[in-house]
């Protein structure tokens, strides 16, 4: 891996990078001196001056990659120059996830070979071999059936199957027009209609309680008016509808309006993602932003609480958890508890990586199928690539960074450290972070 100079832009500044990794193609092998020159040609012609390289050596292990995105995340307005799409993965679905990331950071991603990005995907998604497409022959099947309205998997909530055809469903559709009528008439949010129908003790259709995501599901899906959507295929007054075309359009307009701005949209990055947990109902602690005057707020808030209104803790404000977590690491009176590495948490992140490659190739189809537009695979599919690239960095524990060598650079660099180091670090050192209203308990690791 190549890092970047030591005179590169500082953080927040705009950065011109470069990513190679060797591979064999079909003729002469791509080796890094010509790619090399393949972008230093490019980087010219665009007018971008000399990039920032990042070089992988093996294909297998993509560290520099990492290390690329989190040079492009911290820029503004930042440049990515790839030799050719073929650079970026083995596979098609590698080379769409790692490209996906790439556009989901910002910035502009420039291929050496002339390719758009977007012209790059498909055309490699065309070329897959056939066992990489047996799932795309299926899928036309499928798609043929729903140009005749039948109904594919499992019906929308409210609905159930008869005669491959959407029929109300009694009790579900009760459940649907009361969403819509206390989101419309009685202007609940989403988060209090979820809390409301789990303290009636309704249930999803899973037995499970409802959140923020499955109420905003409902409000959100045409289905609801008799719309039959599936597999790029639109099929109007296909079956009865549940609720009035005026009214579902009106929700879908508050809806649009409720969404903060574009600026507040953008991404922000949560330095403890992933490492706390609530200490009342045990579920994760997620990044989250509330909108306040002049600005935002950047809280850590229970997901349960969040999403199923089911807990006692609220939230706190990122800047102050951060803060607490930082002095737990400074407090040397009492040592920190101690968490065992164990092999099924590997297995695990195993589990988690396949999962996610299977997620991106479904979103994928819905792409090439006509579902979705190119931006919105990119907004739908960034987060989900990026934990691909977090899963693929190495190990933070290990020869290069111990557990007790990085909560001493914790301790002695915080306010120096860019943040893809500081949280890197803080892997390394932090197995969890426990958090109730009054208390933070961190858990190192061994």
């Amino acid at each position: 891996m190549t890092d970047p100079r030591p005179d590169a832009p500082p953080q927040g500044a705009r950065a011109v990078i470069a990513y190679l990794c060797p591979l064999a193609t079909g003729g002469p092998p791509l080796d890094l001196a010509i790619q090399r020159r393949a972008a230093a040609a490019c980087a010219g012609g665009e007018g971008l001056g000399e990039p920032e390289w990042f070089e992988d050596g093996d294909p297998a292990a993509r560290t520099a990659f990492a290390a690329a995105l989190d040079r492009l995340d911290a820029s503004v307005d930042g440049v990515a120059i790839v030799p050719t799409l073929a650079v970026l993965g083995a596979t098609a679905v590698e080379q769409a996830w790692r490209l996906l990331a790439l556009m989901y950071v910002g910035g502009r991603l420039v291929f050496a070979d002339g390719r758009l990005p977007e012209a790059a995907l498909r055309a490699a998604r065309s070329d897959r071999p056939d066992e990489e497409r047996r799932r795309e022959r299926a899928r036309e099947g499928m798609r043929r059936r729903a140009l005749r309205a039948e109904v594919l998997g499992r019906p929308p909530f409210g609905y159930a199957v008869e005669g491959r055809t959407l029929v109300p469903h009694p009790k579900e559709a009760r459940v649907v027009e009361r969403i819509f009528a206390l989101y419309l008439d009685e202007d609940e949010g989403i988060r209090r209609i979820a809390g409301q129908l789990n303290r009636d003790g309704i249930k999803t259709r899973r037995g499970g309680p409802w959140s923020a995501g499955s109420i905003r599901t409902v409000l959100r899906n045409p289905a609801y008016i008799g719309l039959y959507r599936r597999l790029g295929v639109a099929v109007p007054k296909a079956h009865p509808a549940l609720v009035p075309a005026p009214r579902f359009h009106e929700v879908q307009r508050r809806l649009d309006d409720r969404r903060t701005s574009a600026k507040v949209q953008q991404r922000h990055r949560y330095l403890l993602a992933g490492l706390v947990r609530c200490g009342y109902c045990g579920n994760r602690i997620i990044g989250a932003r509330r909108a306040a005057p002049g600005g935002e707020t950047v809280l850590y808030r229970c997901e349960s609480a969040m999403n199923l209104g089911r807990c006692r803790y609220g939230s706190r404000r990122a800047d102050e958890l951060e803060a607490l977590v930082r002095g737990e690491l400074v407090r040397a009176a009492e040592p920190l508890p101690v968490a065992v590495h164990t092999a099924e948490a590997e297995d695990d992140t195993d589990g988690r990586r396949e999962r996610a490659e299977r997620q991106i190739a479904r979103m994928l189809e819905r792409w090439e199928s006509g579902e979705w537009g190119w931006a919105d695979l990119v907004r739908r599919a960034g987060p989900v690539a990026e934990t691909l690239v977090e899963a693929e960095r190495p190990a933070p524990v290990g020869a290069d960074i111990d557990a007790a060598g990085a909560r001493e650079r914790l301790v002695r660099e915080w306010d120096a450290l860019p943040f893809a180091e500081r949280r890197r670090l803080l892997q390394a050192a932090v197995a969890e972070v426990v958090v109730t209203d009054d208390a933070v308990r961190v858990t190192r690791r061994r």
